[in-house]
């Protein structure tokens, strides 16, 4: 890091020091953990942002492989799940494969796929948009139209899991994974979720995660630096979105040729009509 840099986030860290959002012991605790900061929330959340603009289906096609898990808050730590040079092998924490129909176009009916989580193995056939507490469809979560454990292994259950797009992309520019595992919650409560974020695997990747992938997850960052990370982006974004605006209002329309009036037709024509995420904080 340049001392530049580090010195103008060790400024940052001073300034929101005494803030009601920062706190130095738990931005420390979760230094190494993904993590975003929630301007709707002010604060940082230790997790990985739900993407909001949708993407094509074909996108999710691939094999992924974990990273990281995120079990319901106060059960236990976050947790890095270490790089295993071969997916297939008994003792790699496994994969998720997401199979898309040879040359067809995929459609949520079409969509297959396989998940290995330590041992544990289910198979999916077609997935549907998840819908929200007020039974609004939500973009980027799928819910499984049929999946099925291979055993009972007793943590686990057919119904509730989940596909979850996320905010974060890898270098290829495809976004991380999520799945969601539901397991019945003890003495008959809710039921409980790990959240296991994925990468899309490539033949080149042989330790998992890259340094500027694990910099844009937050990881091994201070709560101050997340926030102004994340206040970058936006100004970015936003600067961004003004130019093109500005482009196009500077653009002259090219000069029509000037035709004989035609009479319209009497018949009328009608015109085609074509969440946020639930976050989850650590403990």
């Amino acid at each position: 890091m340049y001392a530049g840099r580090q010195e103008e986030e060790e400024s940052s860290r001073s300034s929101d020091a005494g803030s009601d959002w920062y706190d130095p012991e738990e931005s420390k605790h979760d230094l190494e953990h993904p993590k975003f900061w929630s301007e709707e929330d002010q604060e940082v959340i230790v997790g990985i942002k739900q993407r909001e603009a949708p993407i094509k289906l074909d996108t999710l096609c691939g094999t992924y492989r974990w990273f990281y898990e995120f079990p319901e808050p106060g059960v236990s730590e976050p947790m890095y799940v270490a790089y295993h040079e071969s997916a297939q092998d008994p003792q790699s924490p496994g994969y998720l494969t997401i199979t898309c129909p040879a040359g067809k176009r995929p459609t949520l009916k079409n969509i297959t796929g396989t998940i290995v989580h330590f041992g544990k193995e289910a198979q999916f056939s077609g997935i549907k948009r998840a819908k929200d507490r007020s039974k609004n469809l939500v973009d980027n979560q799928w819910e499984f139209v049929s999946l099925k454990w291979k055993e009972n292994y007793g943590d686990n259950q057919d119904h509730d899991n989940c596909l979850i797009a996320l905010d974060v992309s890898d270098d290829d520019g495809d976004p991380f994974i999520m799945f969601r595992y539901a397991s019945p919650a003890p003495l008959g409560g809710n039921t409980w979720f790990l959240d296991i974020a994925a990468k899309k695997e490539r033949e080149r990747d042989e330790n998992g995660l890259s340094s500027a992938e694990m910099a844009r997850l937050g990881m091994d960052a201070h709560y101050p630096d997340v926030k102004a990370a994340a206040q970058a982006h936006a100004e970015e974004t936003e600067e961004e979105e003004s130019a093109s605006e500005s482009d196009t209002d500077d653009e002259v329309p090219a000069r029509k040729p000037r035709t004989a009036a035609k009479r319209k037709p009497d018949s009328s024509v009608s015109d085609e009509l074509e969440v946020r995420p639930k976050k989850r904080k650590a403990a």
